[in-house]
């Protein structure tokens, strides 16, 4: 069957954070190399003027002479104070400059492109970008983004991991092949499960040990993905196949042995088909689960807060470029339709029921991966109230009257209109006179 295109978390999404979110709303056209990161101007603290009386020469000890009228009361005066510089305030302390983070694919168009961008801090260190894998390997990650990020004392680490898919055969003959295609790149092999599930093995043999514990189902999330499921389903019903969708969506508390915390973002759904062999009439259904979002935050013990609206901020920011997302679409169906026309040759040839059952489940669930990335792009409504739900961002508006998801707690916040934004509790800071910088302008906080 054709392979269906999706136009971006998670998700962290699929960063999306999927963590995965909507398009920006000035892409920047695919090839265009990445656009750089807000610079602030650096400014040298200025002393203070000295008094007249400190530049003067000291009189010799034997002889005395008596001051100037008035340099007496000139020598007691207090210096002017200095000026507020950038010297004057700590940042990370007085305030927190956010850069959008711009995040490449390196291997699928003639030259690298922007694939999606995230706000994250100043100064960490950011990495990642889109993973390309063979024509041949697992199909539903065929395509994958992931990214981390960490700050410059590695007390706080923020990662986006990349989408995974595992099948399931009811024969224990195809359940078998599909283990020895594992090595060559084929899907992982593996029975249903859910997202609490999976993140209790990942956490324990991925994430260091870490201990599980106050998981929460994300509602909105799990309705957004039953949608998908029943809008998938329905697509099959138009090629003869009938399945069953069901996702999970949760966030989660996490522990490390070493005592260090974070919090996880879980997002995992399935689709079964039931059938029977036509020939012995025994069981020969297939399942395919994918872990769509994937996002993991880990902080030290006093760094929660912080950590928190670092996560919150980063999932609500996630931005795909849409010319990047077309590009990749146009490349997917068109490759679903060369092999939709030769699978149909091979059926009406060989009569190959099982291959053919396989390569459709396969295409089922890429084409559930794309519908995912279409709704990280489209539904800015399901992706606010999520992003709200983790109570650690507001809503600001910059002078145009646009507005964005930042990190809560800050009493003023400022942008620069490169996608830079400066947030601060420190009375009396404004980085326009601070940095001589008059590109930076204050928001207000929405109602």
């Amino acid at each position: 069957m054709p392979q269906l295109p999706r136009p971006a978390i998670v998700a962290l999404v699929s960063f999306g954070l999927a963590l995965g979110a909507c398009s920006e709303g000035e892409p920047k056209a695919a090839g265009a190399a990445s656009a750089p990161t807000a610079e602030v101007a650096s400014v040298e603290s200025r002393e203070a003027p000295r008094s007249p009386t400190s530049a003067a020469p000291a009189a010799p000890a034997t002889t005395e002479v008596p001051p100037p009228q008035g340099a007496t009361a000139a020598a007691a005066a207090p210096a002017p104070p200095a000026a507020a510089t950038k010297a004057t305030y700590a940042e990370g302390e007085d305030y927190l400059v956010l850069e959008r983070a711009r995040f490449l694919d390196t291997a699928g168009f003639d030259q690298p492109v922007e694939a999606f961008s995230v706000l994250l801090p100043r100064g960490w260190n950011n990495e990642g970008g889109v993973r390309w894998r063979g024509f041949q390997e697992c199909r539903g990650d065929m395509i994958t983004s992931a990214f981390s990020s960490v700050a410059p004392d590695a007390s706080i680490r923020l990662d986006a991991f990349p989408t995974e898919t595992f099948v399931w055969f009811d024969d224990a003959m195809l359940r078998q092949s599909s283990q020895g295609a594992v090595a060559q790149g084929g899907c992982q092999v593996n029975a249903p499960f859910t997202a609490k599930e999976y993140l209790e093995h990942f956490a324990a043999n991925t994430l260091g040990g870490a201990k599980v514990s106050a998981v929460e189902s994300n509602r909105e999330l799990a309705q957004l993905l039953r949608n998908l499921g029943e809008e998938s389903d329905r697509m099959a019903a138009q090629y003869g196949m009938s399945t069953q969708s069901q996702s999970s969506a949760i966030t989660a508390r996490l522990t490390w042995p070493n005592g260090d915390q974070g919090r996880a973002l879980i997002a995992v759904t399935t689709s079964a088909t039931a059938s029977r062999d036509m020939f012995t009439g025994a069981p020969n259904g297939f399942s395919s689960t994918q872990v769509l979002q994937r996002v993991v935050l880990r902080h030290s013990k006093e760094k929660r807060e912080q950590a928190e609206q670092v996560l919150a901020t980063a999932v609500s920011s996630y931005r795909t470029n849409p010319a990047w997302q077309q590009g990749k679409d146009q490349f997917l169906a068109q490759l679903s339709n060369i092999e939709h026309k030769g699978n149909m040759e091979r059926i009406r040839i060989a009569g190959e029921q099982s291959r053919a059952f396989a390569r459709s489940a396969s295409e089922a669930s890429d084409a559930r991966m794309r519908s995912w990335e279409q709704s990280q792009s489209s539904s800015d409504a399901q992706q606010k109230r999520f992003v709200q739900a983790i109570r650690e961002v507001e809503t600001w508006k910059d002078p145009s009257g646009g507005g964005v998801e930042l990190s809560a707690g800050f009493d003023q916040a400022w942008s620069r209109g490169d996608g830079s934004y400066i947030l601060s509790n420190r009375p009396g800071f404004d980085p326009a006179a601070v940095f001589l910088d008059q590109a930076w302008q204050p928001m207000k906080r929405a109602d």
